[in-house]
């Protein structure tokens, strides 16, 4: 049906009011349209349409740069609850702290958490659309990794004639969640109403996207704030969502932004983030049999300057037929992260094409493998010699990072000197084994990690309809919407 009929249809349906459907906060399969632009969460009027069957439709989300990664905001139940939450491709799960500010708790979270700075929690009670996920979900079984159907009923306490028929009504049991370095997340899965930003033929509208499952969680290590999944699976925010069939984008700020709420880029999930793309560098996504989940891309090799690539090992560049090798695009990963020898050789090169003195003292207290002690006259210090990096994808994709996304500033100029470190690291065999989403580094899972430090001023798009991802240097302040 030809654009400016659908428009004309959907006019006449938001011409109507349709309150009845507003108050009914049952889930259902559809999406609610509220009928006002961005500056209200709350609707006089809603119509309720299946929306992300229309390919007319866009979310389009404000990101702000936190100090190690992304964030998305997420409004959650009704009323909305608004939580701020990393953006990550490397997991499907998305959660927010539940409880009371000072009932959710997190060991090893530092200042990030604690008595006096308490997290933002979920509070179920309080939104009138939240219910507990059944046992006999496909999200319940998703979670608990289980490859019978039965086995989260069967922990849930159900008869054996209930969950055979699939009338078990018990609630998902308890899951645990973990990630790599050593990160986990306890909770329970509930569905709720989550309100997004869309774009309807560039009219800004909100949606509410009812039924959404996601996990409420008490208790976690190491993860002080939630997390959006936005890797292939069927937990995953895109995948509930209907958009894993089309594709998404986002244009991440440098991290000069940290904390800067005044600064945000897109991310863009639907047609618009797959349109006008002519001129971006794309290479294909790789399968993985054991971890389909992820976003694969094949790396070749790395180039220091002018200078010629240096060569990856084989298996970056393909996977094996035990799921082993390629590179994972993670935005959830801080820091792209190489193996050796091949992060070795590349070291020894940046080494040689670098003219500046090492500073041996700040690796050290940093853990960067390579700092320079960067002469500096006049502020910000950003004229310097330090040579480009390079990434080669299959395709014949070479992707020139912006200087920023390579090296970092980590002192303040001090005697017309500014110590500058590579924001790479090794691939250590330990990276993610305990992640039972797949295992990242060493002998199992994927062979590198390409990390959000290195996608800053890069718009990055994943293209699902074509199975490729596209990259395209920019600077991303300048493009914010």
């Amino acid at each position: 049906m030809h654009s400016s009929v659908y428009l004309f249809i959907l006019l006449c349906l938001l011409a109507i009011n349709f309150n009845s459907h507003a108050k009914d906060n049952k889930p259902h399969s559809s999406v609610v349209l509220g009928l006002s632009h961005v500056r209200s969460l709350s609707a006089p009027s809603m119509v309720i349409i299946n929306s992300t069957k229309f390919d007319f439709l866009d979310i389009i989300e404000p990101v702000t740069t936190y100090i190690d990664g992304y964030l998305l905001s997420l409004n959650l139940g009704m009323p909305p609850q608004v939580f701020q939450v990393y953006l990550d491709t490397g997991s499907d799960l998305t959660w927010v702290p539940c409880g009371t500010n000072t009932s959710y708790q997190c060991i090893e979270c530092g200042n990030e958490h604690s008595i006096s700075k308490p997290t933002p929690t979920f509070s179920p009670s309080q939104s009138s659309s939240n219910t507990r996920e059944l046992c006999g979900s496909r999200f319940c079984v998703d979670i608990h990794s289980s490859d019978n159907s039965h086995d989260p009923c069967a922990a849930a306490g159900c008869a054996i004639p209930s969950f055979m028929s699939g009338l078990c009504t018990r609630p998902c049991p308890p899951f645990s969640y973990t990630y790599g370095g050593g990160a986990l997340v306890l909770g329970s899965l509930s569905k709720d109403i989550v309100t997004l930003h869309g774009s309807i033929f560039g009219i800004g509208i909100l949606l509410d996207f009812p039924g959404f499952c996601f996990g409420c969680v008490g208790s976690s290590i190491r993860e002080p704030i939630g997390i959006a999944g936005f890797g292939k699976g069927r937990l995953s925010l895109p995948s509930q969502l209907g958009f894993l069939d089309k594709g998404f984008s986002h244009c991440f700020l440098g991290f000069r932004f940290a904390r800067n709420p005044n600064f945000t880029s897109s991310l863009i999930m639907g047609d618009l983030a797959l349109s006008a793309k002519g001129d971006f560098l794309f290479t294909p996504m790789l399968k993985s049999i054991t971890n389909p989940n992820f976003y694969y891309i094949g790396l070749e090799g790395v180039s220091i300057g002018d200078g010629a690539a240096i060569a990856a090992a084989p298996s970056l560049s393909s996977i094996d037929s035990e799921g082993n090798g390629g590179m994972i695009v993670d935005t959830g990963t801080t820091y792209t992260h190489l193996p050796d020898p091949f992060y070795t050789s590349i070291l020894a090169s940046l080494v040689s094409a670098t003219p500046y003195e090492r500073s041996y003292d700040l690796e050290m207290r940093t853990g960067f493998d390579l700092c320079f002690k960067i002469p500096c006259t006049h502020t910000p210090c950003t004229q310097d010699e330090l040579p480009l990096l390079s990434l080669h994808f299959l395709g014949d994709v070479e992707l020139t990072l912006p200087k920023e996304s390579c090296y970092y500033a980590v002192t303040a100029p001090r005697n017309s000197v500014v110590v500058k470190c590579l924001l790479f690291q090794r691939m250590d065999d330990d990276d993610g084994d305990d992640e039972d989403e797949g295992d990242v580094g060493g002998a199992n899972g994927p062979g590198a990690v390409l990390g959000s430090f290195q996608m800053q001023n890069v718009e990055v798009v994943y293209d699902l309809e074509a199975g490729r991802v596209g990259f395209q240097p920019k600077d991303c302040a300048i493009h914010a919407q």
